[in-house]
């Protein structure tokens, strides 16, 4: 049985400094069936800078840049595009311990 597609969406404003943590937390999951979306909401930081890197370190990450709009703009701009069944939205300020993903898909599954 193949496994479901998480879609991580990570909005990012004048969080650049903490966005490689956040996008690090992702690439360590134990459940590998993700795809993480960044969206830069228009930072006027180095968030673009931050996250081409993760681009060509992993295939699943994937970055889109819109002009600001607010959190939930961002959020809803990424998960236009989500191919996932399910939707994880995760700030760029926040980390995910390495089997969260794996823990909810069975929490998600037996309920």
């Amino acid at each position: 049985m193949s496994k479901s597609l998480i879609s991580v969406i990570v909005p990012c404003y004048n969080h650049a400094q903490y966005l490689s943590e956040a996008l690090e937390s992702v690439l360590q999951q134990t459940y590998t069936n993700w795809e993480c979306i960044i969206i830069n909401d228009g930072s006027p930081d180095n968030t673009d800078e931050v996250a081409k890197p993760w681009l060509e370190k992993d295939s699943r990450f994937k970055y889109l840049y819109k002009e600001n709009g607010g959190l939930s703009s961002a959020r809803n701009f990424g998960i236009k595009i989500a191919k996932g069944k399910y939707i994880l939205p995760l700030d760029a300020d926040d980390k995910i311990c390495i089997t969260y993903l794996e823990k909810a898909i069975d929490i998600i599954k037996k309920n």
